[in-house]
């Protein structure tokens, strides 16, 4: 048994990942159901509300702690029984009771998740410096890379680069290969590697088929904003959307390279809905604002007032 200060953090440990647990199913519902509606977004607002998908449970779940040690500290909500929200004993924790068991198994996944993630971030460094040196260059942080499969990608974070194939080379025109760089300049411009890499890592924490609908989301979007970048007055966005469905249709004559977590590429995901943006096919509206803070304010609100019924419900079953 833990006493005291010591015990008063392991409980609001236990909280948050409570609360997080909480917000995290309450999106993956929203997510689930309305998933299509991102489509009809502007890119940049689809960013913006993927990345408030993700976070929204950590915002929430640490404002549910700072609530409750405030209440701790001013007796303001542990008075009584029947208050909206309270926790038994918050001067004391048992790591042989279900709260311990839920802040192991939270800690464990925490740990198991950031070495996979250091691990693939030391790999990626070592396999961009032998790939670097491997390579001829070509232009300012632009790499050519003996290969027959047409590809070109953007890999690093804070020293970005970019790469294409021979065969990529050999089988597009200068002024394909003119918007396909572009575009992979405007991958780097924008920092995506690292941005796609963090979504990944805050993505995690969802169930594999949700998040991997969501990373598909950002992908799509990181890539119609890079298309866009490219298009201008002497690049019209025809020519653009044609040199994507050109690369598509040879990617389909090779094995495609392996996606990876650190890198944005110039490839053929998401062709249906890139070439219809760039066509004009599609029309976006920004997020609507006030739904957004309604929606983020729920969450909140659903957390702190289920925080109390959950933490009974288990209680029912397990030993505090």
């Amino acid at each position: 048994m833990i006493e005291g200060q010591l015990a008063l953090w392991f409980n609001l440990a236990t909280i948050l990942v409570l609360s997080f647990a909480i917000a995290n199913f309450s999106v993956s519902i929203f997510v689930s159901l309305l998933a299509q509606k991102f489509l009809g977004m502007q890119v940049e607002s689809r960013k913006i509300i993927l990345w408030l998908l993700l976070v929204l449970p950590w915002l929430a779940s640490i404002c549910v702690v700072l609530l409750f040690l405030n209440g701790y500290s001013t007796s303001s909500i542990f008075e009584s029984e029947d208050k909206y929200a309270h926790w038994h004993h918050m001067s004391e924790f048992n790591f042989l009771s279900w709260h311990g068991v839920t802040l192991i198994f939270a800690f464990g996944f925490i740990i198991h998740l950031g070495v996979k993630k250091v691990i693939q971030l030391r790999l990626h460094r070592l396999n961009l410096l032998s790939l670097t040196y491997l390579s001829k260059p070509i232009e300012d942080n632009v790499y050519e890379i003996e290969l027959s499969n047409p590809s070109a990608f953007t890999a690093g974070f804070t020293k970005k680069k970019c790469f294409i194939t021979s065969g990529m080379l050999k089988e597009m025109t200068k002024d394909e290969v003119s918007v396909i760089l572009g575009h992979e300049k405007a991958h780097a411009k924008m920092n995506d590697p690292l941005k796609k890499w963090l979504f990944g890592i805050f993505s995690a924490f969802f169930i594999p088929t949700l998040a991997k609908r969501l990373k598909l989301h950002m992908m799509l979007a990181m890539e119609q904003a890079a298309d866009n970048a490219v298009v201008n007055n002497a690049v019209p966005s025809t020519f653009v959307a044609s040199t994507l469905v050109k690369v598509a249709r040879l990617n389909a004559q090779y094995l495609p390279l392996k996606d990876n977590e650190l890198v944005v590429n110039f490839g053929a995901d998401v062709l249906e809905q890139r070439v219809y943006f760039l066509l004009g096919q599609l029309s976006l509206k920004p997020a609507n604002k006030i739904a957004t803070a309604i929606f983020a304010t729920l969450i909140f609100v659903g957390c702190l007032s289920s925080i109390d019924g959950v933490h009974h419900l288990i209680e029912t079953v397990f030993s505090h």
